[in-house]
Protein backbone atom coordinates (compact mmCIF):
# COMPACT_ATOMS: atom_id res chain seq x y z
CA UNK A 1 0.00 0.00 0.00
CA UNK A 2 0.97 3.47 -0.61
CA UNK A 3 2.83 5.77 2.15
CA UNK A 4 0.50 8.30 3.79
CA UNK A 5 2.40 11.63 4.25
CA UNK A 6 1.52 14.49 6.96
CA UNK A 7 3.65 17.72 7.05
CA UNK A 8 3.88 20.60 9.13
CA UNK A 9 6.14 23.70 8.55
CA UNK A 10 6.66 26.26 11.20
CA UNK A 11 9.51 29.11 12.22
CA UNK A 12 10.93 28.18 15.77
CA UNK A 13 12.49 31.58 17.46
CA UNK A 14 15.36 30.17 18.89
CA UNK A 15 18.62 29.37 17.17
CA UNK A 16 19.29 25.62 15.16
CA UNK A 17 21.60 24.02 17.76
CA UNK A 18 19.13 25.06 20.45
CA UNK A 19 16.28 23.57 18.72
CA UNK A 20 18.28 20.75 17.64
CA UNK A 21 19.24 20.00 21.25
CA UNK A 22 16.12 20.18 22.45
CA UNK A 23 14.60 17.85 20.07
CA UNK A 24 17.47 14.92 20.67
CA UNK A 25 18.29 15.09 24.10
CA UNK A 26 15.42 12.27 25.66
CA UNK A 27 15.57 14.04 28.89
CA UNK A 28 13.42 16.77 27.51
CA UNK A 29 11.44 15.02 24.93
CA UNK A 30 8.57 14.37 27.17
CA UNK A 31 8.15 18.09 27.62
CA UNK A 32 7.46 18.14 23.82
CA UNK A 33 6.33 15.10 22.64
CA UNK A 34 2.51 15.28 22.96
CA UNK A 35 0.91 12.89 25.98
CA UNK A 36 4.64 11.52 26.45
CA UNK A 37 4.84 10.86 30.34
CA UNK A 38 8.48 9.62 30.45
CA UNK A 39 11.17 8.78 27.85
CA UNK A 40 14.07 6.00 28.57
CA UNK A 41 17.46 5.83 26.93
CA UNK A 42 21.04 4.51 27.73
CA UNK A 43 22.62 7.60 27.00
CA UNK A 44 22.48 10.45 24.08
CA UNK A 45 20.64 9.85 20.92
CA UNK A 46 22.85 9.00 17.32
CA UNK A 47 21.76 6.95 14.10
CA UNK A 48 20.88 3.34 15.44
CA UNK A 49 20.10 3.57 19.15
CA UNK A 50 16.71 2.93 20.58
CA UNK A 51 14.64 4.36 22.96
CA UNK A 52 11.29 4.13 25.20
CA UNK A 53 8.92 6.70 25.25
CA UNK A 54 5.73 6.16 27.83
CA UNK A 55 2.81 7.75 26.55
CA UNK A 56 -0.60 8.62 28.67
CA UNK A 57 -2.08 5.73 26.66
CA UNK A 58 0.56 2.95 24.93
CA UNK A 59 4.24 3.22 25.04
CA UNK A 60 6.58 2.58 22.21
CA UNK A 61 10.00 1.79 21.33
CA UNK A 62 11.52 4.01 18.54
CA UNK A 63 14.37 3.66 16.74
CA UNK A 64 16.76 6.77 15.03
CA UNK A 65 17.06 6.30 11.58
CA UNK A 66 17.95 9.55 10.63
CA UNK A 67 20.62 12.10 12.69
CA UNK A 68 22.84 14.66 10.94
CA UNK A 69 23.61 17.34 13.47
CA UNK A 70 21.97 20.40 13.41
CA UNK A 71 19.94 19.83 10.94
CA UNK A 72 17.90 16.07 10.26
CA UNK A 73 16.40 13.71 13.38
CA UNK A 74 14.09 11.36 12.50
CA UNK A 75 12.81 7.90 14.02
CA UNK A 76 10.67 4.75 13.38
CA UNK A 77 8.53 3.34 15.89
CA UNK A 78 9.26 -0.12 16.33
CA UNK A 79 6.89 -1.40 19.47
CA UNK A 80 3.89 0.12 19.24
CA UNK A 81 2.34 2.38 16.02
CA UNK A 82 4.33 0.51 13.64
CA UNK A 83 5.07 1.48 10.33
CA UNK A 84 5.39 5.28 11.18
CA UNK A 85 7.79 6.86 10.80
CA UNK A 86 8.50 10.85 12.25
CA UNK A 87 11.08 13.15 10.98
CA UNK A 88 12.00 16.66 11.53
CA UNK A 89 14.36 19.16 8.95
CA UNK A 90 15.88 22.03 10.45
CA UNK A 91 16.90 24.96 8.47
CA UNK A 92 18.64 28.25 9.77
CA UNK A 93 16.72 31.24 9.33
CA UNK A 94 18.47 34.42 10.95
CA UNK A 95 18.19 33.72 14.82
CA UNK A 96 15.06 31.37 14.41
CA UNK A 97 15.18 28.30 12.68
CA UNK A 98 12.56 26.81 10.41
CA UNK A 99 11.40 23.32 11.17
CA UNK A 100 9.54 21.03 8.67
CA UNK A 101 8.08 18.19 11.08
CA UNK A 102 6.70 14.58 8.81
CA UNK A 103 5.34 11.77 9.77
CA UNK A 104 4.87 8.84 7.09
CA UNK A 105 2.58 5.79 7.72
CA UNK A 106 2.74 2.88 5.16
CA UNK A 107 -0.71 1.04 5.99
CA UNK A 108 0.08 -2.80 6.34
CA UNK A 109 -3.32 -3.65 4.89
CA UNK A 110 -6.27 -1.48 3.20
CA UNK A 111 -8.66 -2.48 6.66
CA UNK A 112 -5.90 -0.87 8.64
CA UNK A 113 -5.96 2.34 6.55
CA UNK A 114 -10.04 2.44 6.61
CA UNK A 115 -9.51 2.02 10.62
CA UNK A 116 -6.88 4.78 11.23
CA UNK A 117 -8.82 6.90 8.45
CA UNK A 118 -12.25 6.55 10.39
CA UNK A 119 -10.33 6.63 14.22
CA UNK A 120 -11.48 10.27 15.69
CA UNK A 121 -8.12 9.94 17.69
CA UNK A 122 -6.28 9.72 14.86
CA UNK A 123 -5.94 13.51 13.91
CA UNK A 124 -2.13 13.58 12.74
CA UNK A 125 -2.14 17.33 12.09
CA UNK A 126 -3.22 18.60 15.14
CA UNK A 127 -0.90 16.47 16.57
CA UNK A 128 2.12 17.66 14.80
CA UNK A 129 0.82 21.09 15.85
CA UNK A 130 0.75 20.02 19.37
CA UNK A 131 4.30 19.13 18.80
CA UNK A 132 5.25 21.93 17.35
CA UNK A 133 3.81 24.21 20.31
CA UNK A 134 5.18 22.30 22.72
CA UNK A 135 8.40 22.57 21.77
CA UNK A 136 7.78 26.52 21.30
CA UNK A 137 7.25 26.49 25.20
CA UNK A 138 10.10 24.35 26.10
CA UNK A 139 12.53 26.44 24.12
CA UNK A 140 11.00 29.29 26.23
CA UNK A 141 12.12 28.32 29.43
Amino acid sequence: MKSITYTLSSTIPAPIDKVFAVLTDPYRMAQWLPAARAVEASGPLHKGSRFRVLFDTRDTELEVVDFNPPTVFGWVERIGRRHWQTFFRLEFAGGSTRLNVQQVWTPPSWFAWLRVKLSPHRNVPGRLDSMVQNLRTTLAR
